[in-house]
């Protein structure tokens, strides 16, 4: 039932921005770049995590116009990463990079949390490590359910401040 509800939530997501995205180029040119970065991470991510993320952090992204207001510019990182349904790597963690490369250009504080936990594996006995990654502003999940990070043990932040 919360995968449904997850794939409703992003169908929205989309229906939503789409008469903005028609309307813009602007907007349809910086998804399009959002997707060009979401394409890279996978790339980006084989160095240890603390190096990727100062690469991702120092990146200077060219283009002839201002990002638009924090939440446009959420909502088209969140739909960037939703479209890349090939990408190795997870929707939380795309979601999560992305998020944090834009918002930490608009100079919005947002901190990157990486969790894991155990989960319930095959079988009782058999426990299985999944993990998550998500925003925090001033401490606070940053447009994220509880049910999403409640449970996860923080294994590293950034930047950690």
């Amino acid at each position: 039932m919360n995968s449904l509800l997850t794939r409703l939530r992003h169908l929205l997501l989309g229906l939503r921005l789409l008469p903005d995205l028609l309307r813009n180029a602007q907007q349809r040119q910086l998804l399009a770049e959002m997707r060009v970065l979401g394409h890279q991470l996978p790339g980006i991510l084989k160095q240890p995590l603390p190096q990727a993320m100062a690469e991702l952090e120092m990146m200077r992204l060219e283009r002839p116009f201002p990002l638009p207001s924090e939440s446009k510019t959420r909502q088209l990182t969140d739909l960037a990463a939703l479209l890349d349904r090939q990408s190795p790597l997870g929707l939380c963690l795309r979601r999560s990079l992305l998020r944090y490369r834009y918002l930490h250009e608009l100079d919005v504080p947002v901190t990157v949390l990486f969790g894991a936990k155990f989960a319930p594996g095959e079988t009782p006995d058999k426990k299985k490590i999944t993990g998550h990654a998500w925003l925090v502003l001033a401490e606070r999940p940053y447009h994220e359910d509880d049910e999403n990070w409640q449970g996860y043990t923080v294994m590293l932040r950034w930047p950690n401040s």
